[in-house]
C-alpha cells in the first residue's frame, strides 16, 4: 500500500510544480520579451529556455529546467544560440555568470540566489532557497529579468 502513496504524493508535488510553472509562465509579459530583445525557445514544464539577443555580442541561451518548480530553484544551464553548453563563460561575463566549473556539473554557471547552482554550491549552502522563495522578484520572470540585466551589463 504505501507504493501507492508514494506514486499519488508524487504525483500531486509534480502537479503542483506544474502548477507554479504555468503561473510563472502566464506573468511573462509578452511585450517585454520583445523590448528585451528576448527569443523564447521553449516554456513548456519543466522546461523553459530564453535566448538573450544583442546586436554586437554573441547570444545567450539559458535553459532553466524547472522540475520542482518551485519547491526547489531552477537548474540554469548556459548555452551558445544553438543549444550547445558553454565550455568557457562568454567573454567579459563576470559577477552572477561564473567562469567554474561547478563542481556538480563541471561546467560555467549562474552563482545567483534562485539558481539551484548557487543553493548547491558549498560557498552557499547556507543561504537556502526558503529565504527567497516567493519573494518579489524570484519567479522565473523575475530571475530571467535578474540574469537578463547582469549579462546586458557585460556586454553592453
Amino acid at each position: 500500500m504505501s507504493g501507492g502513496f508514494v506514486r499519488a504524493g508524487a504525483e500531486m508535488l509534480e502537479a503542483f510544480c506544474r502548477a507554479a510553472f504555468e503561473r510563472d509562465m502566464k506573468r511573462l509579459d509578452r511585450r517585454a520579451t520583445e523590448k528585451y530583445g528576448w527569443t523564447i525557445v521553449s516554456a513548456i514544464y519543466p522546461l523553459f529556455e530564453i535566448v538573450f539577443n544583442h546586436a554586437t555580442a554573441a547570444p545567450l541561451r539559458l535553459r532553466l529546467l524547472c522540475t520542482d518548480w518551485d519547491e526547489l530553484p531552477p537548474i540554469i544551464e548556459l548555452l551558445d544560440a544553438t543549444g550547445l553548453y558553454l565550455k568557457v563563460a562568454p567573454p567579459n561575463i563576470g559577477g552572477v555568470f561564473n567562469a567554474g566549473p561547478h563542481p556538480s556539473t563541471g561546467r560555467p554557471f549562474v552563482c545567483m540566489r534562485g539558481a539551484r547552482e548557487y543553493h548547491t554550491h558549498q560557498s552557499h549552502l547556507r543561504d537556502h532557497w526558503e529565504n527567497y522563495r516567493g519573494k518579489s522578484g524570484m519567479d522565473l520572470p523575475g530571475i530571467v529579468l535578474q540574469l537578463w540585466r547582469a549579462w546586458k551589463r557585460a556586454v553592453g
